[in-house]
């Protein structure tokens, strides 16, 4: 019995490192439960970073890639104000809200016991404690891909919901402007659905998007590739490496019960 017991533990671990060793070969890389395809970035890449925190996934990004230029965005004034005296001079700092459509005015936003679950969504914040609301401004993808000068490689989204209207409203020509969206979708209470983030998925494949779900079926970690933004050739690649991607995680989810943040 020991002995089956260490071959069935040896067999899973040598079964992950195979799996990390194919992610890698697939050019796919995890930061702060964010995966985007490394090998897409150019080598000095412009990234925007919504419900940037404290700046765990930009620190991560620029420890190891060239950025030319970023952009965080967070809602948090208290947060905020951290980021612009710790990335000041790397990156600029946008205070502010993520909303849907043309929202040029101020919104709402609930501040959380738990700062990670700071959202314009009061019932979401709810759930963990509300500490208090603030106005802060409206900031949608538009205003900050013209921000960036009209092009963004890699745009990183965390914000608590944010992210259903944020997509659905964007502009054809906001998404054909995008290298690459990882998104976290907050499904899992009221007032969004999975419904919803399926919506989103359909609308992002009629944009010209692969989708690779690195948690499937979970979508707390979505990865958007632009297709359009590649040549013909390299868009054939693509496709068999996302589909690649997506029997990998798929397979381990299967064999672990688990996804790629295990």
């Amino acid at each position: 019995m020991q002995k089956a017991t260490g071959f069935r533990k040896h067999a899973r671990s040598v079964l992950r490192r195979i799996f990390h060793l194919l992610l890698d070969w697939l050019g796919i890389r995890r930061f702060k439960e964010h995966s985007f395809f490394g090998s897409l970035l150019p080598q000095r890449a412009v990234i925007a970073d919504f419900g940037a925190h404290r700046g765990e996934f930009f620190a991560a990004l620029k420890s190891e890639y060239s950025i030319s230029r970023a952009l965080l965005v967070e809602a948090n004034p208290a947060l905020a104000e951290t980021l612009k005296e710790t990335f000041g001079k790397e990156s600029d700092v946008l205070h502010g809200a993520v909303v849907g459509g043309d929202n040029k005015g101020a919104v709402t936003f609930t501040r959380s016991t738990n700062p990670e679950a700071s959202s314009i969504f009061k019932e979401w914040s709810a759930a963990y404690g509300i500490a208090d609301q603030v106005d802060v401004p409206a900031i949608n993808l538009s205003n900050v891909i013209r921000k960036l000068g009209g092009r963004v490689d890699l745009v990183k989204v965390d914000v608590e919901g944010a992210e259903i209207g944020m997509l659905q409203s964007a502009s054809v020509s906001d998404l054909a402007s995008c290298g690459q969206l990882t998104v976290e979708f907050h499904d899992r209470r009221p007032p969004l659905t999975g419904r919803d983030v399926d919506d989103v998925c359909r609308r992002m494949r009629a944009e010209g998007y692969l989708i690779v779900k690195p948690n499937w079926p979970s979508g707390d970690d979505v990865l958007f590739v632009n297709l359009k933004s590649m040549r013909t050739i390299k868009r054939i690649e693509f496709r068999c490496r996302v589909a690649l991607a997506n029997a990998l995680f798929i397979i381990r989810r299967r064999i672990f019960g688990s996804g790629y943040s295990s």
